[in-house]
């Protein structure tokens, strides 16, 4: 059994372990261009380019964003980021002028990976790191889990300090996720408020000040019975908790001294009835929450200072979407001044008239893009910005409101021409029972000629399944779409953003109704002549793998092959897994999104690859991490015995210490390569351009 203390041990170790000096790395160069007058000057790749770059191949796909997580510090004068080279993401940080990147340092993304950064001043910041562990839940068992812990650093590298485990304080080693920030005491500097376990074996949190630079950290409030997780005012007062219990939420409010706490509301798994609360504005009085509006998740404030707590709507878009994501405050004021939405095409939404202006101007210099403003700082003269799109893999810039600039930090993928992308094609149809749906067809690149009728296709079911596709850039499918396949992803029922019902409609119909909508997604497609229906395979990853091979055992004349990543494959193992595992609170959520064993065996039973595996038909190729914390690595074991012992046609890829997300860049190229070789075996190649008529 791997320690999660030996990890812990490490930490501190692992600075000077993969501390980069600049002759075992080669110097990034920065090629930030010069400041415009105008935004409507600075446009960047959105617009055909005159060079043209040589044909994409597997490895441009395959190749990480070059710049992920990236963060301006207060002062705005310099950023913090994880760039993507090769096998390594390293840490790095650079003025904002430009200058050679410092690497501060790296990981392969085998053992632990980069989880998120932020800057608590203008020269230190600190650093999350995701790993995954096993911890012992009783004399008899274990279970797989997936941790966090926080350090610190400065920009240059120096005084590397771990603030989750300093020297006596082992009490917090209990908590799984030991880097919760939940305030950044932004006019402090030297000090975040972190909820961290103040009492062995115990998984409520207190609320503790902790110094960034020594570790040491003072009680500001002890922990609550049953509360998981606190909320602070702009005044850095804890005001809120939410707490489970029994498989409900509740959530509990206070007055500004911190006395008379109340239960506000409270809620189960998926309750059209939820509150869930997403800050404070400068009125200690007034929290704002996500709660349903007219079957759509919308923003509310709820006021406080009345006994009833009610709710007055905020803002909700005009397209009727399900917000969710966070708020965007101030930095000059402090007040919640919009937000940022996570969601399909996400983007930035205001009520500050100011900052809506802005928006307004950067969506003008930026058309047809989403335009997500992720910081203000600097009293909001200095912000970042990053601008994506359909068939645009997007850019990080950094816009300057004084004089009207806005500059490329970063492309995020440069090696692909965006003149060479699939553009993805929003179609309707309805399901077999008559329920609405949306989907996305990417398509090959139509001006080389390549026809558009009677194509080989590639069902391509996203994961979640509480998720949903967006028109925005996605590498799966433009890199199947440049191979000559088309791709079609389906929004089915259970997919989030289309509102309440439509995701409740999902709801233990995994393997049934949800599986359909894919079925008849194909058959729309062969109604419009698109695809060619002796030429279509089914591929996916997560969910989407499990719906990959759930489509290969419902209707095994239906495709010619399934590619599945981390599926899972026995809902019925995965049942007893997580009601086991007493280190997750999601037991109640399993059973409303899948279903329990004590009332839904049979059909658990029968909506399970593995249990199903001689039904298949096709060949199926599974690939998965060993230590993947989401999709266990033993259900496509179990998935490649079943296959065997059928006499099927599979291939089984086992990626040593890989994870969830393909963080190890080699995996996914590995998984890209195994999926081209897969689909030229089941399909045959994809549809290439018509050859040149000879000339007279």
């Amino acid at each position: 059994m791997k320690s999660h203390q030996h990890f812990a041990r490490a930490l501190l170790a692992l600075g000077a372990l993969m501390l980069l000096s600049s002759a075992a790395f080669a110097q990034a160069e920065d090629s930030e261009p010069t400041e415009q007058s105008t935004l409507q000057a600075s446009q960047p790749s959105s617009s055909p380019s005159t060079k043209k770059l040589p044909a994409q191949t597997i490895e441009d796909f395959a190749r990480a964003p070059l710049l992920q997580h990236v963060q301006l510090s207060p002062d705005g004068k310099q950023i913090a980021a994880v760039l993507n080279q090769g096998k390594l993401s390293v840490l790095v940080t650079r003025p904002v002028k430009g200058g050679t990147f410092k690497q501060l340092m790296a990981s392969d993304n085998l053992e632990h990976q980069f989880n998120w950064l932020r800057w608590v001043n203008a020269d230190r910041l600190v650093v999350s790191l995701r790993y995954p562990s096993t911890r012992q839940v009783s004399w008899f068992s274990s279970a797989d889990s997936m941790e966090s812990r926080l350090l610190a650093v400065n920009a240059d590298g120096s005084h590397l300090l771990n603030l989750s485990r300093m020297r006596g304080q082992e009490d917090i080693a209990q908590a799984l996720d030991q880097a919760v920030v939940i305030d950044w005491l932004a006019d402090d500097g030297n000090h975040i408020l972190m909820s961290q376990p103040n009492a062995k074996f115990s998984g409520a949190p207190a609320v503790f000040k902790v110094d960034i630079n020594t570790g040491a950290r003072q009680l500001l409030r002890e922990a609550k019975a049953d509360i998981r997780s606190w909320f602070t005012d702009a005044q850095h007062r804890v005001r809120v908790g939410v707490g489970f219990t029994e498989g409900r939420f509740s959530l509990w409010v206070s007055d500004p001294a911190g006395d008379n706490w109340r239960l506000a509301r409270s809620f189960g798994f998926f309750d059209p009835a939820r509150v869930l609360p997403l800050g404070f504005g400068l009125d200690p009085q007034v929290l704002f929450v996500s709660a349903m509006h007219e079957g759509f998740q919308a923003i509310y404030t709820m006021d406080l200072s009345d006994p009833t707590l009610p709710l007055t709507l905020k803002f909700q878009p005009k397209s009727g979407r399900d917000l969710e994501g966070r708020l965007l405050h101030s930095s000059k004021t402090g007040e919640a001044v919009g937000f940022v939405s996570n969601g399909q095409d996400a983007a930035a939404y205001f009520w500050s008239e100011e900052h809506r202006a802005l928006l307004e101007r950067i969506d003008k210099a930026l058309p047809k893009r989403a335009n997500r403003l992720l910081q203000l700082v600097k009293d909001d003269d200095v912000y970042l910005l990053r601008s994506f799109g359909n068939g645009q893999p997007g850019e990080y810039l950094l816009g300057q409101r004084s004089k009207s600039a806005l500059a490329v930090l970063a492309e995020l993928n440069a090696q692909l021409d965006p003149e060479h992308l699939a553009r993805k094609r929003s179609i309707r149809f309805k399901a077999r029972d008559g329920l609405p749906l949306q989907a996305y067809l990417s398509l090959p690149e139509l001006s080389k000629g390549v026809p558009s009728k009677n194509l080989p296709l590639v069902v391509l079911p996203h994961g979640g399944p509480q998720a949903a596709t967006g028109s925005q850039f996605e590498t799966w499918p433009a890199f199947l779409a440049e191979r000559g396949y088309a791709v079609l992803q389906v929004n089915f029922r259970g997919s989030t953003g289309f509102g309440q019902a439509f995701m409740e409609a999902g709801l233990k119909r995994w393997g049934l109704e949800m599986q359909d909508d894919l079925s008849d997604g194909v058959a729309e497609l062969v109604k419009r002549g698109i695809a060619d229906p002796q030429r279509v395979a089914i591929v996916g990853a997560s969910y989407g793998g499990y719906a990959a091979l759930m489509g290969a055992v419902k209707t095994p004349q239906q495709y010619r092959g399934a590619f599945a990543f981390a599926p899972l494959t026995d809902l019925v193992e995965y049942a007893r897994e997580i009601a086991n595992n007493r280190l997750l609170v999601s037991t109640h959520a399993l059973e409303r999104q899948i279903g329990s064993l004590a009332s839904d065996r049979a059909r658990l039973e029968a909506t399970s690859p593995r249990l199903q595996a001689a039904r298949i038909e096709v060949p199926v190729v599974l690939v998965h991490g060993t230590l993947d914390r989401q999709a266990p690595y033993e259900h496509s074991v179990w998935m490649a015995d079943a296959l065997k012992a059928a006499g099927k046609d599979y291939r089984f890829i086992s990626q040593d210490r890989g994870d969830h997300q393909l963080s190890h860049q080699p995996y996914q190229l590995q998984l890209l390569q195994e999926l081209d070789a897969f689909l030229l075996k089941v399909l045959g190649p994809g549809a290439q351009a018509a050859p040149a008529a000879a000339a007279h």
